[in-house]
């Protein structure tokens, strides 16, 4: 039975071989025509409760990961700084009127994805056929990140700044008057007072 399978084999080894060049050939054509796709992402580690926590003061007590996710993606992903990001990378050149960009913007949108690892680690992540686009995408949604960070820690180092100042002129106000009381004790009972 064997040998009768393997003559028939025999007979039929060149259609065999057509069928697979031709299926080979097809293969190769189909992964030809499948365009190129590059990722890029960025890992980013930042105290979320610092940088998110003005933004979610009011809106919940405890802010989970999640709101943070969303409210980092509603911030980053925001009409003004997905123009910012268009304007910083070669997306620029790919729109040439209003309704362009604006669908540019629309996938944008859709097509970063900002993704936790853990509670103050979060992923950004690009996809595009060019791979500089998709780096450049992803480092200026990064820049972004890093500018509105910066921004939160001046404004926190400015809030404590007045803070502290405001409390060394109180201290100063309440030091001035526990030296004028001393001094008026001073004065009014000098003469049970000890001499130094």
């Amino acid at each position: 039975m064997a040998r009768r399978q393997a003559v028939i084999g025999w007979r039929h080894r060149w259609k065999a071989l057509l069928v697979g060049w031709v299926v080979c050939l097809l293969g190769w054509a189909a992964v030809y025509a499948i365009p190129n796709q590059f990722d890029s992402s960025a890992r980013i580690y930042a105290d979320a409760d610092a940088i998110l926590g003005s933004a979610l003061r009011g809106i919940a007590i405890d802010s989970s990961p999640a709101q943070q996710v969303e409210v980092l993606q509603r911030t980053l992903l925001s009409r003004p700084n997905l123009e910012k990001v268009i304007l910083r990378t070669p997306l620029e050149q790919r729109v040439q009127s209003v309704a362009e960009r604006d669908a540019l913007i629309s996938r944008l949108t859709r097509e970063i994805r900002i993704t936790p690892q853990t509670r103050n680690l979060f992923t950004i992540e690009y996809r595009d056929r060019d791979p500089k686009v998709a780096r450049d995408v992803v480092q200026a949604a990064l820049n972004l990140f890093m500018e509105a960070a910066t921004a939160t820690d001046r404004q926190q180092m400015e809030s404590a700044r007045d803070f502290v100042a405001q409390q060394l002129a109180s201290y100063e106000v309440q030091l001035r008057q526990a030296e004028r009381r001393r001094a008026e004790f001073q004065a009014r009972y000098i003469d049970l007072l000890p001499s130094e």
